[in-house]
């Protein structure tokens, strides 16, 4: 409900502003932000969520929220946000980019506006592509996540999106939690699943194995795009890049096991499911960062 010290995280280093998590409430509020962040030439990194439309959900409005009793999150909470930005972001000459798109409707409010000429960008995350509410086992807080899973309506529209440039990248929303936090029932538990150990083996899985995608594609999808949408210099093998490498080994298959993520919170909805495509190495800045499930120091 108040501006940060814009001027401070520019001289900083930072290279976007967001609110990340929370929807700005008021278009004033935002259209200010914007405003700044459009003299600095900052883009506005927006989680997209109208308060007064969520209803106390925890899941997707749809036929997973009726069966089992829950209230639902309808979609329109996020499109009615990202229908607002785009004509601020006009208005202001602000880069506008959206997090983690899950909605039809919100897919075609950011294709219109790139169509009118508008600045604005946005990701999908790898839950969102390859999961709808449909697919939820029952009432496992592994599976609640924000924005939540959709229908297969919108999973399909997030796919045809992302293939023809209206999404621009795949971002993780890798949001970790306890145990303890996740293991109560639906309606309290924490929204947020990991993702960061798991998405490149799901989506070279799910989309490359089986040809829908070429893996240059999936590849440009989580390095070269997010880097060009936001003009930072990485994502590239290039003479003088940065050298952030990973090295994948695209026939190993194995089962995701949560018990073996680096990260502490184990909370996926993948767990036990087989994929191909697993990194083994990674390197930051020319140094060995990551071998064979063991972080070097």
């Amino acid at each position: 409900e108040e501006m940060t010290d814009f001027e401070a995280l520019h001289e900083a280093g930072a290279f976007a502003f967001t609110d990340d998590g929370v929807g700005v409430q008021t278009a004033g509020m935002m259209y200010e932000a914007m405003k700044r962040a459009a003299s600095m030439n900052k883009a506005i990194v927006a989680h997209c969520e109208d308060n007064s439309l969520i209803y106390g959900g925890s899941v997707h409005e749809g036929s997973f929220s009726k069966a089992n009793g829950l209230n639902g999150i309808p979609s329109i909470c996020e499109a009615v946000h990202i229908a607002r930005d785009v004509l601020l972001a006009e208005a202001a000459g602000c880069h506008y980019h959206v997090c983690h798109i899950s909605t039809k409707e919100s897919v075609r409010a950011v294709r219109d506006a790139k169509k009118a000429g508008i600045r604005v960008t946005a990701e999908v995350s790898p839950h969102h592509l390859l999961l709808c509410d449909e697919d939820i086992p029952g009432l496992d807080t592994n599976f609640k996540m924000n924005p939540p899973l959709r229908s297969k309506e919108d999973r399909e529209a997030l796919i045809e999106g992302l293939l023809d440039g209206t999404i621009d990248f795949i971002a993780t929303d890798h949001a970790p939690h306890t145990k303890e936090e996740k293991n109560t029932d639906m309606k309290l538990a924490p929204f947020g699943i990991v993702g960061l150990e798991t998405a490149f083996p799901l989506l070279y899985t799910h989309f490359v194995k089986n040809g829908a995608w070429t893996l240059k594609q999936l590849v440009d999808f989580m390095t070269s795009k997010p880097c060009e949408a936001f003009d930072l210099p990485y994502g590239t093998l290039a003479p003088g890049a940065p050298a952030d490498i990973t090295l994948i080994d695209l026939e190993k298959e194995a089962a995701i096991d949560k018990d073996t993520f680096l990260s502490k919170g184990k909370n996926t909805p993948f767990n036990k499911m087989k994929c191909f495509g697993w990194p083994v190495a990674t390197m930051a800045a020319g140094k060995l960062a990551y071998e064979e499930g063991r972080l070097v120091k």
